[in-house]
């Protein structure tokens, strides 16, 4: 039977072949005629009847596909017509139509169509039922045919299909046809333009209200339409004014009544797309509001608020309601930072006051400062790879602006001769017969022009240990206080102020004041012996291992321990005969020696608690330095956590993990906001603004003797004009809190400032907030943050200290914070604060706190801070106990800021031996490593790697010996100490980034950039530049730890020869890429797979890419620290990132550097050591290696990804899926820019 059926279809469609080459010549007769509709009705016939296998046939078989076409094109027989379009109907089948339609659309049958219903429609007596027909066959090939929508606007058949949908209102059979197809018209965009225009809406409208519940398909179609068309803005206006957003509101509210088991979902959301497309109009967004929407689709949304299947839904529904919301301006008097400084003016850059002018939001004139949120979206790195939008234009006005590179003369570069003392003041000695095993070099404070600021004596006392701090509690007597050692400290002032840092909770008498001048009571006499409370074991690290494991030492140990110290430092003796082969390193955060004993090394960081009370810091020395820290800002008090030297405590602390729909929650808590205004609280409970308004031209930055209270503030309770509420603080050094608002019962928003000089760049936080309740959850929500997305969505959370934890023994900052994310708000921002780009607005950051203490005073931070005043305490005491007969230490004052504040720059090498010539030349041949850092002052992480490396080259290590024998280190620890100390996040105080000025620095408004950049460029001339230069970053986008360098290859230029890595023959060095592999073996925080080589044009004015270029420093680096965690696999994945892990990085970094092959002294030499045990990481080495073998393995591609895999893949953290990712609106992360 499928053999005769077969034969059957193979004769109809050679006798159609015959005729159709006579119909194709016009040479038909009747009888053809005839014939014609007869074999056509045939093979209609047999395709209806038989199975599918012959449907198969025909399609298979292209020339019979092709003359059932052709026979449709050339007939103009009405029979013939609906017979072949009956054929094409049968081959496409009812189901699964995808594969069949795709062999039609291939053969040209979706023109054929279309021209045959232009002819037919042309036709004064055209057939309904074949344009009926056709138009099912098209939405059958719609599916397959990309082209679809712009064939049928050539063949002319839009209107057409308009036409037959007007007819046919009321015919739902034909209607189902008719709007398959006219949906796929609307796909195009031209097309919904079009026929908006020829009066398209209103019939759809017609067909919605004559579905009601039973035609749900038809119902779904129309509304499909009216999405498409509704993209247009042209169209969704026409909608507008036809008044039909009162009725899609009504059908919303109908079908979310009637659909109580969520079957018809689908058609709910096509009305919200349509209400999205037209809230896109402000006017459809008043529309919207006056028809009461956002009170329906709130309300609405709340009903099903706990049904994970509306999910989709709810999101949509509140996307529409933050758009009708009202657009609000901060409640700001003015968008410019309240502190302003007057800047000198520069011939380089005459128009350096970029941003200062003040217009607020109502200034006309656009905003000066050229560098817009969107090209400096992101202020911690300097990879670009996830660029939103083009701003070559922008990067090239910049260039232009600004003059060809200055090239600095000899005699001019012969002013920072003064900060080679180990270049010149060293002088050999022919008659020295007899070398001593070392020599005393003074070394120390000296200002810029090289005289030593301290005399010998003092430097002799300086072998004594540092005053050492002790937190001790007492439940019982009701004393919870910070006891200091007071060692002579002839330096001094006697009169003194200092801060109360201890009282009596119960009679809250002081127990040891720093108000006022310290009583002779409290005064070490100065023959007194310095006492330390605080001692390591100087025993062998075997016998360190065993004091560590044991907590509860004698009382008679820790006496004999300090007397022991005590005499030897009455007796002058050195450092190095106090300790044994492995002493503890003399670091500000001690160390054990052994890298084998790292507390980063043990899982969990140290398991004892003790370990973070040997943090060695002096309140008083902090006290003392403050005094001479100038701001723009007035001070009203010393930060508690910056005077007890607050650090992360020992504890890994895990990455959140948000809940689901957390962040609609905070979204939805906003809208009830604005719908019902007379729940909100709007009282202003802090405002600097009104500080310095009140003070006018009283207000002064100068603050001679700063103070801190916070210990007998701690349980009385501060009303506010009788209120409950909290108390803010930010007046304090690197604090930044600008305005704070009570808004519900614990509720605030809080707006923070700008950089100084500036009307944008908010990020960094630091306050301090007190009189709260415990145990209760308060919402803090950032209001005024202007990043596209936040690692706040990805785990983070803020930081806090409690001064009551620290009265306690508990000094430490800790991760807190529950229902923590990121989204976009109401606030619209300045075109001015957006580089004249209009419509934008900000974000908000919130997260919820629960304070564990009554009437606590607790300080909240987005980073651990580390400010000025702590940098300029640590190099103090870090002079006070060096081990100046092994360590040349220098400490020189660079240059002076903006507002007068000292730069230090520090020299760090290996004393030598003697002063033979042979042992003075090995000094001064020691190749260069060049360290800087905190260009960014919102960057605190990288201050805390530079302190770490700083600890390990100041320390006892046989490593750091041998690291210091080797190199000599040029370190700039902080380039921006204004924008620190005034509570910056990217600028200086001159309103600019420093990191972009290093091609053309200005010495009067880039003074540390025009003067680090000089060191640099005499390195240069007297050959000596640096083998290493690293600049310490922070990253807010990603996280671990990771370097950015530079690679010929991959530049922006082509056939880049213009660099150091491009010399003779070689056409590429790739030595630059040996360190950052090398410390991703080394460190469980370091990730190769973040690294980055590529050199781009945006970034020829940074750090990195000047000193690769200009300077010639292949190893030019940018070392990038996260601000949230580590997501590198070992041990510790999914953590927070802590002080204590950036401190080791530091000290990592140092180690790394050993393990580079160095090319000096006329020979290859390569230095080594052991690595630090990892059990848990599965790349580090189990045993002692040296550098050789490390080397061939870090030079080896095994387990290190492609390059070209690695600088062209995404970021696959901001791929993953999120249950709030819709909030964004579609906006991508914007670009690091370090």
């Amino acid at each position: 039977m499928e053999r005769s059926v077969g034969s059957r279809l193979q004769t109809l469609f050679q006798q159609l072949e015959k005729i159709g080459g006579k119909q194709a010549r016009n040479q038909t007769s009747t009888e053809d005629l005839q014939t014609i509709r007869y074999v056509t009705s045939k093979i209609h016939q047999i395709l209806n009847s038989q199975e599918k296998t012959h449907r198969d046939t025909v399609l298979k078989n292209s020339g019979w596909v092709d003359l059932i076409l052709a026979t449709l094109k050339n007939t103009s027989d009405r029979t013939v017509l609906l017979n072949s379009i009956q054929i094409l109907a049968e081959m496409l089948g009812k189901t699964q139509v995808g594969k069949r339609a795709g062999v039609l659309v291939s053969a040209n049958a979706t023109n054929i169509l279309f021209q045959v219903i232009y002819r037919e429609a042309e036709d004064q007596l055209s057939s309904e039922d074949t344009m009926m027909l056709a138009h099912y066959v098209l939405g059958k090939l719609a599916q397959k045919d990309r082209k679809f929508a712009t064939k049928a606007r050539l063949n002319l058949v839009l209107l057409i299909t308009l036409n037959l949908i007007k007819n046919n209102l009321y015919n739902f059979k034909n209607l189902q046809s008719l709007l398959s197809v006219f949906k796929a018209y609307t796909n195009n965009s031209v097309n919904a333009s079009y026929l908006g225009k020829q009066n398209s809406i209103p019939p759809m409208f017609r067909v919605i209200q004559q579905c009601g519940r039973k035609h749900t398909a038809i119902l779904k179609l129309a509304l499909d339409i009216l999405t498409n068309l509704t993209k247009s803005r042209n169209n969704a206006a026409r909608t507008i004014g036809g008044e039909h957003v009162p009725h899609l509101l009504a059908l919303y509210h109908e079908w979310h009544q009637l659909d109580t088991k969520h079957r018809h979902v689908n058609l709910r959301k096509a009305i919200l797309n349509i209400l999205k497309n037209i809230t896109n109009l402000r006017s459809g967004r008043k529309a919207l509001a006056d028809a009461n929407g956002i009170q329906i689709l709130y309300d609405s949304a709340q009903e099903v608020i706990d049904c994970r299947e509306m999910e989709s839904l709810i999101l949509l529904a509140s996307v529409i309601m933050r758009k009708c919301c009202p657009r609000n301006k901060l409640p700001l008097d003015k968008l410019q930072s309240p502190f302003n400084l007057e800047l000198p003016e520069s011939e380089l850059y005459p128009t350096g006051q970029d941003g200062i002018n003040d217009t607020g939001y109502n200034g006309n004139s656009p905003d000066s400062d050229n560098s817009s949120l969107e090209e400096d979206d992101d202020i911690d790195s300097d990879d670009e790879r996830f660029k939103t939008e083009d701003h070559s234009e922008e990067a090239e006005d910049d260039a232009s602006e600004a003059p060809e590179p200055y090239k600095r003369t000899s005699e001019d570069l012969r002013m920072y001769d003064s900060f080679f003392p180990e270049l010149f003041e060293i002088e050999p000695q022919e008659d020295d017969d007899e070398p001593s095993a070392s020599i005393y070099i003074p070394t120390g404070n000296v200002d810029s022009f090289g005289n030593v600021t301290a005399d010998s004596e003092s430097r002799q006392a300086n072998l004594r240990m540092p005053t050492a701090t002790s937190y001790t509690s007492s439940k019982s007597s009701g004393y919870s206080s910070l006891h200091y050692d007071a060692p002579d400290y002839e330096s001094y002032g006697a009169n003194r102020c200092d801060s109360a840092t201890a009282i009596n909770l119960k009679t809250g008498t002081s127990v040891f004041s720093l108000d006022g001048p310290l009583s002779q009571s409290n005064k070490a006499p100065t023959s007194a012996k310095p006492k330390q409370l605080i001692q390591k074991s100087s025993s062998s690290s075997s016998s360190l291992r065993k004091a560590k494991g044991n907590k509860k030492i004698t009382k008679d140990k820790k006496k004999k321990s300090s007397s022991s110290l005590s005499s030897a430092a009455s007796a002058g003796l050195r450092m190095n005969e106090m300790e044994a082969e492995y002493c503890n390193a003399l670091c500000i955060t001690p160390f054990p020696s052994s890298s084998k004993e790292l507390d980063l090394d043990r899982e969990g960081y140290s398991s004892d608690e003790d370990d973070m009370e040997q943090y060695l810091h002096s309140p008083i020395v902090f006290q003392e330095v403050a005094g001479a820290t100038k701001s723009v800002a007035r001070f009203e008090k010393l930060a508690y956590p910056d005077l007890v030297g607050g650090k992360s405590g020992s504890n890994l602390e895990g990455l959140y993990h948000r809940k689901f729909g957390v962040q609609r929650i905070k979204v939805f808590e906003d809208i009830d906001r604005m719908i019902h205004p007379e729940h909100v609280i709007d009282r202003v409970v802090y405002d600097v603004d009104t500080v310095v308004a009140r003070a006018s031209s009283a207000y002064t930055s100068t603050t001679p003797s700063l103070s801190n209270r916070d210990q007998m503030r701690i349980g009385s309770r501060l009303e506010a004009g009788g209120s409950a509420s909290l108390r803010f603080n930010s007046q304090f050094e690197s604090g930044n809190l600008r305005k704070a608002i009570w808004v519900r019962e614990f509720e605030y928003d809080l707006i923070l400032n700008p950089d100084v000089n500036t009307n944008h760049h908010h990020q960094w936080f630091y306050f301090e907030v007190s009189n709260m309740v415990a145990d209760v959850p308060y919402r803090f929500n950032i209001v005024n943050c202007e990043k596209l997305n936040s690692q706040f969505n990805f785990g983070m959370k803020p930081v806090m200290f409690s001064v009551t934890d620290a009265m306690d023994g508990k000094p430490y900052w800790f991760r807190t914070g529950t229902s923590i994310c990121y989204y976009k708000n109401h606030f619209t921002r300045s075109a001015q604060a957006t580089g004249g780009v209009k419509g934008k607005t900000y974000y908000t950051a919130t997260f919820t706190v629960t304070f564990k203490h009554d009437k606590d005073i607790c300080y909240l931070a987005y980073h651990f801070p580390y400010t000025y005043t702590t940098l300029q305490t640590h190099l103090t005491l870090w002079e006070q106990y060096l081990d100046q007969t092994q360590i040349f230490f220098r400490r020189q004052t660079l240059c002076s800021t903006i507002t007068g504040n000292k730069v230090p720059v520090l020299t760090i090498t290996a004393q030598p031996k003697s002063l033979s010539k042979d042992f003075v030349d090995d000094l001064r041949s020691r190749p260069y490593i060049f360290l800087s850092g905190r260009v960014h002052p919102g960057e605190s992480n990288s201050s805390w790697v530079m302190k770490g490396t700083i600890d390990f080259l100041l320390s006892k290590r046989p490593a750091a010996q041998l690291l210091r024998e080797t190199f000599i280190f040029k370190i700039v620890p902080m380039l921006n100490p204004d924008g620190v100390i005034n509570g910056c996040h990217r600028c200086s105080t001159a309103a600019e980034d420093l990191n972009r000025r290093w091609d053309n620095p200005c010495p009067r408004l880039h003074p540390t950039i025009y003067h680090t950049k000089g060191l640099l460029q005499y390195m240069q001339m007297i050959g000596k530049v640096p083998l290493v230069f690293c600049d310490y970053h922070g990253h807010s986008r990603r996280k671990n730890i990771f370097i950015y360098g530079c690679c010929p290859t991959l530049s922006y230029i082509p056939n880049d020869t213009k660099n150091p890595a491009c010399t003779g023959n070689k056409t590429e060095d790739n030595s630059f890429k040996t360190l950052p592999r090398i410390l991703h073996l080394m460190s469980p925080v370091f990730s190769w797979q973040n690294c980055s080589f590529v050199v781009e044009k945006a970034k020829e004015t940074t750090a990195r890419v000047v000193v690769w270029r200009q300077i010639g420093v292949i190893r030019s680096y940018t070392m990038e620290s996260s601000y949230c965690g580590i997501d590198k696999d070992g041990k510790y994945k999914d953590q927070h990132i802590s002080t204590l892990m950036l401190e080791e990085m530091g000290h990592r970094f140092c180690e790394g550097l050993l393990r580079l092959r160095t090319r000096f002294s006329g020979k290859d030499q390569a230095v080594s050591f052991p690595f630090a045990e990892d059990s848990n990481s599965p790349n580090g080495p189990t045993q002692e290696s040296g550098s050789d073998e490390l080397l061939a393995e870090a030079d080896e591609d095994v387990n290190l990804p492609d390059e070209q895999i690695l600088y062209g893949a995404e970021d696959e953290e901001y791929d993953e899926e999120d249950d709030d990712e819709m909030y964004e609106e579609d906006e991508t992360y914007d670009d690091d820019r370090n």
